[in-house]
């Protein structure tokens, strides 16, 4: 027997009155800037989770449930890759030849059943036809996001839905859900394997065969009675706590519905040293890595901490929650992983001043030879950050760069290579082209003010090496569609602009067809509002790549009568 084993043992053995039922010392820690360190003992996390049941049956500072459909914003994804070779989720998919989609059917009792739709592509005459439809396993309260998963010669092989089912808050734990489809046989589809993890996605990527999932996971005790108002009920409650073993407290996951086993173990921790035994863990955020051509969990870490971004590199994992400075500031708290073809290190952790911005937190980071920048506001002013590893496991400040004036709002940050450029806004845009060629000195070395709001860049370089940006915003007539030469960063330039509707928004990720020697393509979804609400897509062109001006134009679009891109999807299926 262990020696926290035994412990629990002789505390439920003594008489009743040994018993401490007043949690009015227990607090709740947080992972906290420093360094940080796996466990070494069992009893350290499992009694920092013991401490946060105690905490939620009353008697101590109230712990607020984390809402576990934050993030989940509806009917489509936001959802853009913002890293060459890190994929991300989306609920559609398209492969060259095949377009993966998915669609929601409502079922009784507010669940759905999510039906996947496959529907081949003709590029001569741009015609789409419904192949197949398959409904996935099972009920859920949101509609999935996809991933493809390739064969050597690119032909999509399967697909992955990642979903959600939400349960009982107090009793059950909530999953998360991953179905492999075998899409071989685009005509046939079957489920090929599944896999239910304790917890609820915050976040996921996929590179290669290996998926990377960041879920939060709440312990869910049975057996424990509330009101707990009187000595009775609170002496049997803490017998219950004492008692539950790590099977009790930590998350656990299935594989084609078989048997619950554990997906950690106390060691895959990450806590501070000075952790104490009157610290309190509500949740934890969980790390996993999945070999999806092996179909089997390769690593799992996990820490305590809020979470309001996660961002993926090649290399590395980042997950960014709101914390507070000694002076009552808020400041973001980030803490880092390193990624190794499914082997997960903690790496290091530090803060940064100021707030993410929790709507599209990857456009606001992004990792460069090792170096994180980040973009965060504090009050009404936003700033740059630079932050670096080092060997006592800091992230730490290596420069700070204010961006605009007070009183605008950052909407639109795109990273490429030693550049940024980072679009505020108050009644103009003003576009900042940023260098970050010297990460301890960045500075701005150009701004164009342009009228409108932006909501999204992409950055691109052409053949000769010029550097391009493409600009979508609001603008008073509608949706403008701007393209930049920004190879001058002192001198970006406007090289020609496309606009649609009277008014509408960008509504879903871009999607980007092959480059051409000379010409770039960008299917551009935006939702107008002018004459009812249409979800168009924009088929735009930039030509004469190797000229000295190329030029942006519009060389298709379709538009349908449903009020969202997936809409406008069906409305073509």
């Amino acid at each position: 027997m262990s020696s926290s084993a035994k412990n629990t043992a002789l505390l439920l053995a003594s008489d009743e009155q040994s018993l401490d039922t007043d949690y009015s010392d227990r607090r709740l820690a947080l992972s906290t800037e420093g360094g940080l360190q796996y466990a070494t003992k069992g009893e350290q996390v499992l009694g920092a989770l013991r401490n946060g049941i105690r905490m939620s049956l009353g008697g101590a500072p109230e712990i607020a449930l984390i809402d576990g459909l934050a993030g989940f914003r509806g009917g489509y994804s936001s959802a853009a890759v913002h890293v060459a070779g890190v994929d991300e989720a989306d609920l559609v998919k398209y492969d060259g030849e095949h377009i993966y989609a998915l669609v929601a059917r409502p079922q009784p009792g507010g669940l759905i059943r999510n039906v996947l739709k496959v529907a081949s592509t003709n590029l001569e005459n741009a015609g789409i036809q419904v192949t197949s439809e398959f409904a996935l396993e099972g009920e859920r309260s949101s509609l999935p996001l996809l991933y493809q998963v390739r064969a050597p010669g690119g032909n999509t092989e399967y697909v992955v839905a990642v979903s959600q089912s939400y349960q009982d808050w107090l009793q059950s734990p909530d999953r998360t859900v991953l179905q492999l489809l075998d899409v071989r046989d685009p005509c046939n589809v079957s489920q090929a394997w599944k896999i239910e993890l304790d917890g609820w996605l915050r976040a996921s990527r996929k590179m290669g065969d290996m998926l990377y999932l960041v879920s939060s996971y709440r312990p869910r005790l049975s057996g424990l009675k509330l009101p707990a108002d009187a000595l009775a009920t609170r002496e049997a409650n803490e017998r219950r706590i004492l008692g539950a073993s790590a099977a009790d407290l930590l998350p656990c996951y299935s594989v084609d519905g078989g048997v619950r086993v554990p997906l950690v173990t106390t060691r895959d921790c990450v806590l501070p040293a000075n952790l104490s035994s009157r610290d309190a863990y509500a949740d934890l955020v969980v790390i996993t890595a999945i070999d999806l051509n092996a179909r089997r969990v390769t690593d799992v870490n996990y820490l305590s901490t809020n979470v309001n971004g996660v961002y993926v590199s090649l290399d590395s994992l980042y997950v960014g929650g709101e914390g507070y400075a000694a002076d009552g500031t808020v400041t973001t708290v980030l803490h880092k992983f390193g990624l190794n073809r499914g082997d997960i290190t903690y790496r290091a952790s530090g803060t940064v001043s100021g707030r993410m911005n929790w709507l599209n937190t990857s456009c606001f980071m992004d990792e460069f030879r090792g170096d994180l920048r980040i973009v965060t506001s504090r009050s009404d002013v936003y700033s740059l950050s630079v932050l670096r590893e080092t060997p006592d496991r800091r992230l730490a400040l290596m420069a700070r760069l204010p961006i605009g004036k007070p009183g605008e709002e950052v909407h639109a940050v795109r990273f490429f290579g030693e550049r940024a450029y980072v679009v505020t806004a108050n009644v103009s845009d003003p576009l900042h082209a940023i260098d970050l060629s010297r990460p301890v000195d960045p500075f701005i070395a150009g701004d164009l003010d342009i009228p409108g709001l932006s909501t999204y860049l992409h950055s691109m370089i052409g053949p000769t090496g010029a550097q391009l940006l493409l600009s979508a915003r609001k603008v008073r007539t509608g949706i403008k569609v701007e393209l930049f030469d920004v190879t001058d960063l002192a001198q970006p330039r406007s090289l020609g602009a496309q606009v649609f509707g009277q008014s509408g928004e960008v509504t879903h990720q871009p999607l980007l067809p092959t480059e051409p020697t000379n010409r770039y393509r960008i299917a551009l979804p935006i939702d107008l509002f002018d004459s009812g609400s249409r979800g168009g897509i924009h088929l735009l062109e930039i030509d004469d790549l190797t000229a000295a001006t190329p030029r942006l134009t519009l060389a298709s679009t379709f538009v349908g009568n449903g009020d969202r891109f997936i809409g406008t999807l069906w409305d073509r299926l």
